[in-house]
């Protein structure tokens, strides 16, 4: 037994105010910088779906009765882990249901990286993945894309040697946030047989890939590798964001470990049930993708008189090399309430990143642009 002599213990210093109760990392580090939300705008800075969601999904939330709100719900999400099981071909063992597909991100992070570990991935790319680090005290090692900026062409492409590295974790998006971009399934293979620790493929995008067999995504691969997490999530081609759900697929020995670390109840009963009616609806799913394929078919054609370029993109968005005026064209369009991403970085500055939106949106955007750039 331990017996505190109060009289000689000193009292905390105020001097430094309460940040002296918060981890040095934590202080140190930038925040995660989302998109900016501001009423009444045309945003096109979020890669949101600009379609509502399934007419099914707001019936399923009106007949939600008193006692779905009165309890907790389902801690592991069952009834919509039994429908992902069987639409994704795989079986509810292998899924981890999440508060969107962050969480998830998180879940990995907080199981998998102590201080001494090192995440990898390639750049630029989704930010949150350097956030969650930082939390995690963790190093991070960015892999440049190999970009190709030519008079004809604007291509990304993943350094294949990112598979050697010696690292906890190593996150690929695919399609890659921002670029658009989508690495082959034999390119992604081979980094998933050289890497030491888990490679965790986020799908976030890939229902918006130009051919059906790319849409099938990589979830398969949890079956022949041990080191393989598949994120999904239900923000975007789900017309979802709002509710937060995402989907983890892996092995179900990764799946018990991290169950353990995520929240008991961490999705809440309107979320399960308005992701549960979303994906029973699989024909307006293919509908509103298709009409999000066209609108951003549309928008390309009119970016063209331009004369700007982009990777090709398989997501819901295009990132657009508009040269040095690209933070006066997203000021300009904000000044206008047209809202569109631009990051004050090295590598994304000459770049605006633009979300395919209703016909009525994108026409506005592009009686906007002709005002600014012409």
């Amino acid at each position: 037994m331990i017996w505190l002599d109060y009289a000689s213990m000193s009292s905390a210093s105020s001097n430094n105010g309460p940040k002296r109760f918060i981890r040095q990392n934590i202080q140190d580090m930038a925040a995660y910088a989302p998109g900016e939300q501001i009423n009444n705008a045309t945003k096109l800075n979020t890669n949101e779906c600009p379609w509502p969601a399934s007419p099914k999904v707001f019936e399923a939330i009106a007949a939600i009765n008193q006692d779905a709100l009165r309890q907790y719900p389902s801690p592991a999400s069952d009834t919509l882990r039994n429908l992902a099981a069987e639409h994704y071909k795989c079986s509810p063992e292998q899924i981890l249901v999440g508060n969107g597909s962050d969480d998830c991100l998180t879940i990995i992070y907080r199981s998998i990286c102590t201080n001494q570990a090192k995440v990898i991935c390639p750049w630029p790319s989704y930010g949150l993945y350097d956030t969650l680090a930082d939390i995690q005290n963790v190093e991070v090692l960015h892999v440049p894309y190999k970009i190709n900026l030519s008079t004809d062409a604007c291509t990304w492409q993943i350094d294949p040697h990112i598979g050697e590295v010696d690292a906890a974790l190593c996150l690929i998006a695919n399609p890659n946030n921002p670029s658009g971009t989508l690495e082959k399934r034999e390119t992604i293979k081979s980094i998933v047989e050289r890497f030491s620790g888990i490679v965790v493929i986020d799908e976030a995008y890939i229902d918006f890939a130009q051919e059906d067999e790319q849409r099938q995504g990589l979830i398969s691969l949890i079956n022949d590798y041990d080191n393989v997490v598949v994120l999904r999530t239900f923000s975007k081609s789900f017309s979802l964001a709002g509710a937060r759900v995402g989907l983890l697929f892996s092995n179900p020995t990764l799946i018990n470990e991290f169950n353990k670390v995520k929240d008991s109840y961490n999705v809440n009963v309107m979320s399960q049930i308005a992701a549960e009616a979303a994906l029973a609806d699989r024909s307006y799913h293919k509908k509103i993708v298709q009409q999000t394929l066209d609108s951003k078919a549309w928008l390309e054609k009119e970016l063209t008189a331009f004369g700007w370029q982009w990777p090709p993109s398989e997501g819901n968005f295009i990132l657009c090399h508009v040269g040095e005026n690209a933070q006066n064209i997203y000021q300009q369009l904000k000044d206008r309430d047209i809202l569109i991403r631009w990051w004050n970085t090295d590598e994304l500055r000459n770049y605006v990143r633009i979300t395919a939106g209703t016909p009525e949106e994108n026409q506005a955007l592009v009686d906007a642009l002709k005002e600014i750039c012409t």
